[in-house]
């Protein structure tokens, strides 16, 4: 049997070393925007009050949501296949994959505001001030162009372009909300608009980064965008009800939050989850990095299952005890409301990380084996689960019963994928003669 490193033989080495340089490359990125996030948010809510920090928080948690749904793949697409792209080609798909994105997340998020008035207060506050509605529209459009760039930027291993993207815009928007507060207007509002411009800025700065060649003359006309859809529409679908049966579960939390408390609530649980899901990251990037480095190769999919399974597990056991710990401490950073309202929501939220591993781990090896209708099928039954785990707690116990409730319901749900990933992990999984394709 092979050992952890692959049996030391210098092909393994150098898999070893690609693995965990995009793994650097992507803690990186995400550590740098948590540092300046979280200064971020211990300004505003020592400056604004919940409630005002809680409309903001439920405008870019809404997004989010929007751009989870509004994505059909393009993002991850990016990621997987544009590397593999003529060059000439890349600036076409980048912009094309963009645009058929944004369009139908501004759809969206302009029937969101049309509805409002029904989607719970937060929502409807935000609603009512045309100017925090119109903002909102921008900020959503722009956080789903920064989510395809950043797709884009893993894709062709330009780490910087993602970095400065996610870096600036935490900057920008802290420069904003100095700037209201020198000139004392302490809104909601205010604070959307410094969202939702740093988005916009930050995007247009960083798009030259990904070095993307200028097309030949001709390439960029309309039936050649028609041909590349064709060419990627089913991958990128693929990827898309494989992504929204995971990946929206998050953003639905937080919607399911922005529904069922208050808005003061809500800048507690978002101050938590924002605490929480930092800390979570890191095993999260382990997993992504698997997917980012498959390479249609079993063998190569099962030593890197090796690697990184043990040691996911490992970090999150070990956030765990810190959180569990730490938390009223680090919640202080918000001030003195959010330790005392946010400590339990901090401590019950960070018991998912296991389940998560699990999950992640699940995701993407079914991505490497291409295994992806198979994967949405059973995810979406987990989504459904966990959703309804979380709503139902919080109409019972309210901010706790929602943290409380999705970790009941995504333990549960991990116990169930467990079987597969130590399947991989055990033994090499046998090559089809039809490698590449589905083989549910």
């Amino acid at each position: 049997m092979m050992n952890w490193y692959g049996g030391g033989e210098p092909h393994h080495m150098a898999e070893l070393r690609r693995l965990f340089t995009t793994f650097g490359y992507l803690v990186a990125t995400q550590g740098a925007t948590a540092v300046i996030g979280l200064a971020y948010w211990a300004f505003v809510t020592h400056l604004f009050a919940p409630t005002e920090v809680g409309l903001a928080a439920a405008a870019a948690s809404t997004a989010l949501l929007l751009a989870a749904f509004g994505a059909l793949g393009i993002p991850l697409l990016l990621l997987a296949e544009i590397e593999s792209v003529d060059a000439t080609e890349r600036r076409i798909l980048f912009t094309t994959g963009n645009a058929i994105t944004a369009f139908v997340v501004l759809i969206m998020a302009i029937g969101t505001m049309a509805l409002s008035p029904w989607l719970g207060q937060s929502l409807r506050i935000i609603g009512a001030d045309p100017v925090a509605a119109a903002l909102f529209v921008v900020g959503s459009v722009a956080t789903m162009a920064g989510l395809t760039l950043d797709g884009a930027a893993v894709g062709l291993h330009v780490a910087v372009a993602q970095l400065w993207r996610g870096s600036l815009s935490s900057i920008l928007k802290l420069v904003c909300v100095g700037v209201l507060v020198l000139v004392s207007t302490r809104t909601s509002t205010g604070l959307i608009f410094a969202w939702a411009m740093a988005l916009v800025v930050a995007f247009f700065v960083c798009m030259p980064m990904l070095g993307l060649e200028h097309s030949r003359a001709g390439e960029g006309a309309l039936a050649h965008r028609e041909a590349l859809v064709r060419r990627f529409g089913k991958l990128s679908l693929q990827h898309y009800v494989l992504n929204l049966s995971i990946g929206s579960v998050t953003y639905v939390i937080t919607l399911t939050a922005t529904l069922l408390i208050s808005p003061s609530d809500v800048a507690y649980f978002s101050a938590a989850f924002l605490l929480g899901s930092t800390m979570l990251v890191i095993p999260y990037l382990l997993a992504l990095s698997l997917f980012a480095e498959r390479s249609g190769d079993p063998g190569l999919l099962h030593r890197n299952v090796r690697r990184t399974f043990p040691l996911a597990l490992a970090l999150i056991g070990g956030i765990v005890l810190v959180v569990e710990i730490a938390a009223p401490y680090a919640l202080r950073l918000f001030g003195p409301a959010y330790a005392e309202n946010g400590t339990t929501a901090l401590r019950l939220l960070i018991l998912v990380g296991p389940a998560y591993v699990i999950k992640d781990h699940y995701v993407s090896i079914r991505r490497a084996q291409r295994r992806m209708t198979h994967a949405s099928s059973v995810m979406a039954i987990g989504t459904a689960v966990e959703v309804a785990g979380s709503a139902v707690g919080g109409a019972l116990w309210g901010l706790n019963g929602i943290c409380l409730g999705w970790v009941l319901s995504a333990s549960c749900e991990a116990m169930f994928l467990l079987s597969p990933v130590l399947h991989v992990f055990r033994r090499v999984p046998a090559v089809d003669s039809d490698a590449g394709k589905e083989s549910d």
